[in-house]
């Protein structure tokens, strides 16, 4: 099958709309021009008996005792390991939906490279990935993310922040009233060449389409999500290439669409929303107060201005683009406009871990609220 070499870029983006996305790695892998969802599950581990595996022994598996569990054939020893398996998979399984373990689940893997952290099999992109994890397994995985426990004198502050932050975007209607939401902007990526400005575009048409396309030297990417499928384009000049997107890669970058001011906004009236004020600190010279914010198993802190309700910092655990390294990334916004009623940042800069981070750095171009929008932008070619 003809195949082009496809440079991936692990890309985070946040502009005013706050869309956060994670293409890939600094790394270049295959990828067929014609490529279909695989449906025939493989062989994993190299056929090693994965219960035995988590217990430090190789040992090969029989072909004849199996799990096919999603896209993955899990060979066993013995019955009793099969059963032991059956019990409890999310225990034995290759974790993490088989996504590379460096660097998360924007990268496929490889399922025969693997290593054993803490009684859990990972899987990996490539050697080099695996020679990281295995060095410093600490800092390529999550950790849990923490419960929200608060006094109803913090919970009651943090939402009367919050409907403050409302008001200052542009008020409840505007911001629950939202159809579509569409910007362009520029960002910086940064590889061993050094730091690239690149142009980005996000369209959305709430409450469940996304498009995130950017355009680098090597061509133009296109992130997709919608209903009827999600699914990654690329095209340059002489090749093109769609593949569905896993099931890991989409669901993280669901969550990672969420991760931002307006869309916490709008998630307020969830009946798994929960808040609490939890003190002041600073977004560059000024003082904000801190609200935590958690739903649909984000966890994130906003610095909210308490004098003119602007949101000025937000702050999470993710991954750095470019290393895979998981810490605090937090972005400071600024440059504020008010566009068709609402208020939002066209500049955001960022740190990672403390240090200032290039690859969190973007100023927008152009925002259009509630624009018709083409609905075949959101079908796969």
């Amino acid at each position: 099958m003809k195949k082009i070499i496809f440079a991936f870029a692990l890309i985070a983006l946040t502009g005013a709309f706050g869309f956060t996305s994670t293409i890939g790695a600094y790394e270049e892998r295959e990828i067929p021009i014609s490529q279909s969802q695989e449906t025939e599950a493989v062989i994993p581990l190299e056929g090693l008996d994965p219960v035995m595996l988590t217990q430090g022994k190789e040992v090969i598996g029989k072909t004849n005792i199996y799990v096919i569990r999603d896209r993955y054939k899990y060979l066993f020893s013995s019955e009793e390991n099969k059963a032991a398996f059956e019990k409890d998979p999310a225990r034995y399984e290759i974790q993490l939906g088989g996504s590379c373990a460096r660097m998360g689940p924007q990268v496929n893997s490889n399922p025969d490279l693997f290593a054993v952290h803490e009684g859990r099999i990972y899987v990996f992109g490539s050697g080099q990935c695996q020679q990281l994890f295995t060095a410093s397994p600490e800092k390529y995985l999550e950790p849990a993310r923490p419960e929200i426990t608060a006094s109803p004198e913090a919970i009651e502050k943090g939402r009367a922040l919050i409907e403050k932050a409302v008001a200052s975007m542009g008020g409840a209607a505007k911001i629950d009233g939202l159809t579509s939401y569409q910007e362009t902007g520029l960002a910086i990526a940064v590889s061993q060449q050094g730091e690239t400005e690149f142009k980005y575009a996000v369209t959305k048409v709430f409450p469940d389409r996304v498009r995130y396309e950017y355009t680098r030297q090597f061509g133009t990417v296109a992130d997709v999500l919608a209903p009827g499928g999600s699914f990654v384009s690329f095209q340059n000049d002489t090749q093109k290439s769609v593949r569905l997107m896993r099931d890991m890669e989409r669901a993280d970058l669901e969550k990672q669409l969420k991760q931002n001011g307006l869309d916490v906004l709008r998630a307020r009236k969830r009946p798994d929303f929960k808040v609490a004020a939890t003190g002041t600190g600073k977004a560059g010279e000024t003082t904000v107060e801190h609200v935590v914010v958690a739903f649909g198993g984000i966890y994130l802190r906003m610095g909210i201005d308490a004098a003119t309700g602007r949101i000025l910092s937000l702050a999470y655990t993710g991954r750095q683009a470019g290393s895979g390294e998981v810490g605090e990334i937090v972005q400071m916004f600024s440059d504020f406009r008010t566009v068709e009623g609402l208020t939002l940042p066209f500049k955001t800069n960022g740190t990672f871990k403390g240090t200032a981070d290039p690859q969190q750095s973007y100023r927008v171009e152009s925002i259009a609220i509630n624009s018709k929008v083409d609905p075949s932008v959101f079908e796969k070619p």
